[in-house]
């Protein structure tokens, strides 16, 4: 029996292994297929999902040009519901507009004299072409204009570019146009070719060697408005006259002082000599050695030395003629100071009354002229310029000569000092 069992059991175990083995196989198959199955799933979601997002691309692109479509339709219900007060507003704007543009039309046909508009405001540019082509191909056209003899003459006038010439029989030059309305010049031109000749062929052959003045003609006016010292002077004023006063006395009494300063002597070789007389009471033959060959203010101070011992009263007496001698070279030092000091203040009163009689001649002419406000004002300024001309030289001269009377009294004072020290001996005394 037992062996029957234990035979029995062992058959069992055999079939269950062999069962386990047939099932996990499978179940490997199994998971192969399923792996692969869900790889092929997965590829056909991918494509799948580009697919939708291809589609939701397109529908995105679909839904940004229907909000623009919207905006526009949105905007112009808005412009549909605008009320009347900003209909008039835009209305008002576009009107301003137009009459600027026809401005700046008008001012251009004022400019080149021509008529490029019709008669419902609009441009035709026929018409610019044709006078643009009539300026490029000047002619010659018969103008009274002033000749050089200041006659009113018939002359054969042609314009080229911002320039005209005119010729008659007589003469040949540049019209220039006159002031207010006057009646145009006939400026000749002086050269060493024949100008007038050349205007001939030019008239004849439509080909010739002319003049050209790159100026436009100011140099022509600059040349004309060149004025002497005395007329610069005299279109000053009343108030330059005593502007130039001072400036004649400044310079009068400057050349004056620099001639008196030029000769003040020169007080290194006395002063050697008081070194020398340092240390020893001077006698009569000392004193005769110190007074050789000294200039009147050294004399001086050597005077008062002689004719008095060490005391408070040799002292004084030496600042006395110092203070002499400083006053003497300071005079008139001040005047030349008080001009550079007057002589802008009366070119400032000189402009403010050229001002002010400028700004009455506009009062009565008004100021459409610019000529009149700018001629007046550069007039005006001339005082202030004269001023400014003699103030500036006059403070540094006085500047000048003022730092040499300095320089030369604190040589004298030093000089003075050194005197005040020197002992006259016995022998001297008694002599006296």
């Amino acid at each position: 029996m037992i062996r029957a069992t234990i035979l029995t059991l062992l058959l069992a175990a055999s079939f269950t292994s062999i069962g386990a083995s047939i099932e996990s196989s499978v179940l490997l198959q199994r998971i192969s297929e399923s792996t692969e199955k869900l790889n092929q799933t997965q590829k056909k979601i991918d494509e799948e999902h580009k697919i939708l997002a291809k589609k939701l691309q397109a529908q995105l692109l679909k839904v940004k040009s229907l909000r623009e479509r919207a905006k526009n339709i949105r905007r112009l219900e808005d412009e549909q519901l605008l009320n009347i007060d900003s209909l008039k507003s835009r209305n008002q704007q576009w009107l301003a507009q137009q009459n600027y543009q026809i401005q700046l039309i008008s001012s251009f046909e004022q400019q080149t004299q021509s008529h490029i508009t019709d008669d419902d405001s609009g441009i035709n540019a026929e018409t610019i072409i044709n006078q643009f082509n009539a300026l490029l191909t000047p002619t010659f056209s018969t103008k009274q204009l002033i000749g050089s003899d200041n006659k009113l003459k018939a002359f054969d006038s042609i314009k080229l570019g911002p320039l005209q010439f005119a010729m008659n029989d007589e003469e040949a030059g540049i019209v220039t146009e006159g002031l207010n309305n006057e009646t145009a010049r006939v400026a000749p031109i002086n050269s060493s070719h024949n100008f007038h000749e050349n205007m001939l062929v030019l008239k004849e052959t439509g080909r010739s060697y002319i003049h050209f003045d790159p100026t436009l003609g100011n140099a022509n006016k600059l040349s004309q408005t060149n004025t002497s010292f005395i007329e610069y002077i005299e279109r000053g004023g009343t108030w330059a006259i005593p502007i130039i006063s001072f400036a004649l006395a400044a310079l009068v009494i400057a050349l004056l002082k620099s001639f008196q300063l030029l000769k003040l002597p020169s007080l290194k070789e006395l002063d050697a000599k008081i070194k020398h007389y340092a240390n020893k009471p001077l006698n009569a033959h000392d004193f005769d050695n110190l007074l050789k060959d000294l200039d009147p203010i050294q004399r001086s101070l050597i005077l008062v030395i002689e004719n008095n011992t060490i005391s408070q009263k040799r002292d004084d007496l030496l600042i006395a003629e110092l203070s002499k001698h400083k006053a003497h070279n300071e005079k008139y030092l001040g005047v030349i100071t008080t001009c550079a000091a007057v002589a802008p203040l009366l070119g400032l009163l000189g402009t403010v009354s050229g001002m002010i009689h400028t700004f009455m001649m506009m009062n009565i002419f008004g100021s459409g002229d610019a000529s009149v406000v700018s001629g007046g004002i550069s007039q005006a300024l001339i005082t202030t310029e004269l001023g400014l001309i003699v103030a500036i030289p006059s403070l540094i001269v006085g500047a000048l000569l003022g730092r040499k009377v300095k320089s030369f009294q604190s040589s004298l004072e030093s000089l003075a000092l050194q005197l005040s020290k020197l002992e006259v001996s016995d022998a001297r005394k008694q002599h006296e």
